[in-house]
């Protein structure tokens, strides 16, 4: 049975999913961090972590799979960045023992120096970003020479069946994420294709594909 939803009903999804705020974002948080579990997982080992790394987050959530990070390696440094105040907040409601810092920002600016980070990732973000290509320069900034970048996203041909999906959705593919990063000085190492099940709108079990695309700068 087809799920339909109103134009209402997507839009309110949409900025819930894009930017959690208020009990429903918190609920909204929590679903998110069990649907996307294994999406962040996959991202996390593809970072390749090792001792003392810094490594940045954009779009935390939560941040349930903090322990995923810290406990990879030792002296990991962890370093989120969101622009659902909500989610910030219930972020920092983990306790991290120094490992961690949180903080806001306007989904553009990265609020760091140059040349700061060895790992950055995002899971499920990139949909959202309001500049593309903005983005990409600041992360080029940030992150170290021969650093890390991974991008994970569910594919353009899983997302565009999904009722809830409107226009405040960017889709993506392979195609694209070349085209994105084509003379920013990263350059791609490894493109892998996964999958998983999640459950539906309506409790069902569905397989989603989704791609972790692992980068270097140049």
């Amino acid at each position: 049975m087809e799920v339909r939803f109103t134009e209402e009903e997507i839009l309110e999804l949409e900025n819930q999913l894009s930017c959690p705020s208020g009990l429903n974002g918190i609920e909204i948080g929590t679903r998110m961090n069990t649907s996307n579990f294994e999406m962040t997982k996959k991202s996390i080992d593809a970072l390749d972590l090792e001792d003392r790394n810094s490594v940045l987050e954009l779009g935390h959530g939560n941040c349930g799979h903090l322990e995923l990070i810290t406990g990879a390696a030792d002296g990991i440094k962890y370093y989120g960045l969101e622009v659902s105040e909500t989610m910030w907040q219930e972020a920092q409601k983990i306790a991290t023992n120094g490992q961690a810092e949180f903080r806001l920002y306007d989904g553009r600016k990265i609020p760091y120096p140059d040349n700061y980070f060895n790992r950055i990732f995002t899971v499920n973000t990139i949909y959202f970003w309001s500049d593309v290509g903005f983005l990409i320069k600041e992360i080029v900034r940030t992150l170290k020479n021969e650093g890390i970048l991974i991008l994970t996203f569910a594919d353009k041909s899983f997302m565009k069946k999904l009722p809830f999906v409107g226009q405040k959705f960017k889709l993506f593919d392979t195609d694209d994420i070349y085209k994105i990063v084509e003379g920013s000085g990263l350059e791609v190492l490894e493109i892998m294709h996964k999958s998983d099940e999640v459950k539906s709108k309506m409790g069902e079990l569905v397989n989603r594909k989704f791609t972790v695309v692992k980068l270097t700068k140049k």
